[in-house]
């Protein structure tokens, strides 16, 4: 897995994850800024400041920007072609801040983060329904070997090295939003496992040999499968099984540069 596919892993599982803040409804920034990130600092995914009364979202992509926004993965995502689509999403970071008077909520976030996309980037899009192939996660013949979180006070956490994912109090959606990265195709949840869970799913691509970089790989790495569906099996027990259904997908009619502040 390349650098930036680890990027875009790491911003799927985050997307998943957040606290939730009770507030009366915000409907519409008060104020926003959008800028380009000239920094090359550290980045933080789309959330709530103090009170609830703050978006922040600081050296993001805007490919990062529409997952969130629309709560998609990359795979999910077409439309304006070539080298084009790929300098507005991939290439410019940008650092967002806007406040809204009435507290938000978590769920609130996306919709108003999309209004400020479409306000500032002038960005349209439409929605269509596909039949393609997907795998639903289910719960394999020798049962599920999760067990249930330690840390039922604590926010749900993730934390990424390599092939190596640690979730912390996290749902069966906060997986999946890896596994259809990890799988390159979108994974739908048929688990009927509705608890929170502590677990680490590792796997190491290289163990099947092709293409070994020895001086990046932990030598705790040997013991791990080359495979993320081997890997589901035997330390979560859980399947990915192939099936076909109708994916949502966002397709980019228009996107212009950035309109200044």
């Amino acid at each position: 897995m390349t650098p930036a596919a680890r990027l875009v892993v790491s911003l799927l599982a985050i997307a998943s994850f957040g606290g939730e803040i009770r507030a009366q409804p915000c409907d519409k920034f008060d104020v926003a800024s959008i800028k380009v990130n000239t920094s090359g600092g550290g980045g933080s995914y789309p959330e709530l400041g103090p009170a609830g009364r703050r978006l922040i979202a600081t050296n993001q992509y805007l490919m990062a920007l529409l997952m969130f926004a629309y709560d998609v993965s990359p795979l999910q995502i077409s439309g304006v072609p070539g080298a084009l689509f790929q300098e507005r999403l991939f290439q410019e970071r940008y650092d967002i801040e806007a406040t809204c008077e009435e507290p938000m909520t978590k769920e609130q976030l996306p919709r108003l983060l999309r209004s400020l996309l479409e306000e500032r980037f002038h960005l349209s899009i439409h929605r269509e329904l596909k039949e393609q192939p997907v795998y639903a996660l289910i719960v394999g013949k020798g049962g599920s070997r999760l067990r249930e979180t330690t840390h039922e006070s604590d926010q749900p956490g993730f934390r990424q090295v390599s092939h190596s994912f640690t979730f912390t109090n996290a749902t069966m959606a906060n997986l999946i939003g890896v596994l259809s990265q990890v799988a390159g195709r979108k994974v739908l949840d048929k688990t009927g496992l509705s608890a929170s869970y502590d677990f680490t799913l590792s796997y190491a691509p290289d163990n099947d040999g092709a293409g070994r970089d020895e001086s990046n790989v932990s030598p705790a790495a040997d013991s791990f499968p080359y495979s993320v569906f081997t890997a589901l099996r035997e330390q979560l027990g859980l399947d990915l099984e192939a099936r076909k259904s109708q994916v949502e997908f966002i397709v980019v009619d228009h996107i212009d540069p950035l309109t200044p502040n």
